[in-house]
């Protein structure tokens, strides 16, 4: 029985991620009707601690775990690290003695609980005054009910926001004196005002433009990146790591340039320019991106698109340009010179013969959890749930090397489709 897992960002006030929830959905049955929640749990127990991929899903950082009754009366979380663990005790569980005995239990051995989707009604309910955490759900409760909830409990329990959609949401809840929050908030675009990109974020979309003619302008280039000291360096950083084991440092940016080739910058460079432009922005946006981009670059061979791994490799990289430059997605990439299916597919435009939209369908669906849209979709593109899946850790692992400046330090555990004609240049 496949199991698929996604993790979701729990953010802090200064929209530093804190913790993961995971996301989890057994592939036996087409819609999980909560019949088999007590062993898709336990799989996913499993799953997280006790194997590589899933503490790469984990990402170093505390989960939340959803936990059904039986499994919470049971002493299932009793098995895993309370530092490292969330128990989430889902809505659907109500405070009998049995509940609150367990709950006693847990927090008497440190354990940290949850309680998921808390909408306050009533009052009488002993569960929100035995958690850790409640979990507010924002599309669920009127502003008023947010700050009840931060009136008779901000003293007792860690407030946290859920389904958190917009900035201003955000900001709200921030000032209502919640302290953390969950939701796609800070994927959203904020458009900053009408006025142009500004410049040192021109220059990168410059560079960005440059990548896409055919036939690299070596001299061109070097002198854009010669305008970015940021980009400077990290080219001289890599040039010079133990991945190329050069017997004398490089100290020219267009020497450098010479050196990895142009097959490794049009690799190199979007991933390191894409991770500046989060300036202000939460450092999960760049993650994000960066997941997409891999995983999109993973499936690409299954589905029929190897000789196009690059593109959408770029197709997952650019999807966050709206966010990250505060500017419409369509304006930003009209200064692109993009292929047009991949320009139609990050619009949502659903046109003929685009065949790249089940797959980026298939990624969006899948990082978001929406299982069904997923599995529909990966079937449209013919991909295997199970693949999409296993590609999906292995894609988040890659991200946060990057992000961690560690990629370089050890080998790629799966080659992408043309690693081979790269010559093994990774980022």
């Amino acid at each position: 029985m496949e199991l698929f897992v996604a993790r979701q960002p729990i953010f802090d006030v200064r929209t530093k991620v804190v913790a993961y929830e995971l996301l989890y959905r057994s592939g036996a049955v087409p819609s999980f009707d909560g019949s088999e929640e007590n062993t898709a749990t336990a799989k996913v127990i499993s799953a997280s601690f006790y194997s590589p991929a899933g503490r790469e899903i984990m990402g170093h950082k505390p989960v939340f775990i959803n936990f059904p009754r039986a499994l919470l009366v049971g002493g299932g979380g009793t098995i895993l690290p309370p530092g490292e663990v969330v128990i989430e005790i889902l809505e659907t569980v109500t405070g009998d003695p049995e509940v609150v005995a367990a709950c006693q239990a847990l927090r008497a051995r440190n354990y940290r609980i949850a309680l998921d989707d808390f909408v306050p009604g009533d009052w009488t309910d002993p569960l929100p005054g035995l958690v850790d955490y409640l979990k507010v759900d924002f599309r669920a409760t009127t502003p008023a009910q947010q700050f009840d909830v931060v009136r008779r409990y901000g003293g007792t329990a860690c407030l946290l926001a859920e389904k958190v959609e917009t900035q201003e949401e955000f900001e709200r809840a921030r000032a209502m004196g919640y302290s953390l929050f969950q939701g796609y908030f800070f994927a959203r675009p904020v458009i900053v005002s009408t006025r142009d990109v500004p410049a040192f974020k021109l220059n990168r979309l410059r560079i960005l433009q440059q990548l896409q003619l055919p036939g690299m302008d070596f001299s061109a280039m070097s002198h854009l990146i010669r305008q970015e000291p940021g980009l400077s360096y990290k080219l001289l950083r890599f040039v010079n790591s133990a991945l190329f084991a050069i017997s004398e440092p490089i100290q020219s940016i267009h020497q450098a340039m010479l050196y990895i080739g142009e097959i490794g910058m049009r690799r190199w460079l979007p991933v390191i320019i894409l991770t500046g432009l989060n300036d202000g922005k939460p450092d999960e946006l760049a993650v994000n991106a960066l997941q997409r981009a891999r995983l999109c670059e993973l499936l690409a061979e299954e589905a029929g698109f190897g000789s196009r791994s690059g593109d959408l490799f770029l197709l997952g990289l650019f999807s966050r340009l709206d966010t990250m430059y505060g500017r419409p997605l369509e304006e930003v990439l009209g200064r692109l010179s993009l292929r047009s299916d991949i320009v139609d597919t990050l619009l949502g435009r659903c046109l003929p013969g685009n065949h790249l939209a089940p797959l980026w369908n298939t990624v969006v669906a899948y990082e978001q959890g929406e299982w069904d849209r997923m599995a529909a979709s990966a079937g449209e593109a013919g991909l295997r749930g199970d693949f999409v899946a296993a590609l999906y850790a292995e894609a988040v692992r890659w991200a946060d090397l990057v992000i961690g400046g560690r990629l370089a330090e050890e080998p790629e555990r799966r080659a992408s489709p043309t690693a081979h004609q790269e010559q093994a240049i990774l980022v």
